[in-house]
């Protein structure tokens, strides 16, 4: 059992990612043990491209991120108390590893979303980056098929 899980969240799979949030909560040592949730909200990299948004934009979709995951966690988990909830923006595998440090969480729990081998190839697999580069144990969640 862990005594600090993050779980990351991909709020456009929200069955997913409900399925996630009792799954991880279950490798909580006790009732003390934290469960940080967080959501990443890919960025606005370029200059260029963010010239062409208003200032505000990044502000009110990380506060809209931020609700999403409260509703998310409220539902997934009715009156759990040490659960915390973490939108930031970025790089997906770049930000859950650099929380994971801050947090100093005993474990990483990772939904899988099973793509293809072409799909992974095309868009990367953030699961198999965090894997690669988290300094604390990694565990997959799989979809069950059937």
């Amino acid at each position: 059992m862990f005594r600090k899980i993050l779980l990351p969240v991909d709020l456009q799979d929200k069955a997913t990612a409900h399925t996630s949030l009792q799954e991880a909560s279950h490798y909580l040592a006790d009732e003390n043990s934290e469960l940080h949730v967080m959501a990443v909200l890919p960025g606005l990299n370029m200059p260029l491209v963010a010239a062409y948004f208003p200032n505000d934009t990044m502000e009110k979709a990380l506060r809209g991120l931020d609700h999403e995951l409260h509703q998310l966690v409220a539902g997934a988990l009715p009156g759990r108390s040490h659960c915390h909830e973490h939108v930031c923006e970025g790089n997906a595998a770049r930000e859950i590893i650099r929380m994971a440090e801050k947090l100093s969480v005993d474990l990483i729990v990772m939904p899988s979303h099973n793509y293809t081998r072409v799909e992974n190839i095309l868009i990367g697999s953030v699961t198999a980056r965090v894997v690669e580069r988290a300094h604390c144990s990694v565990m997959v969640l799989r979809e069950r098929k059937g």
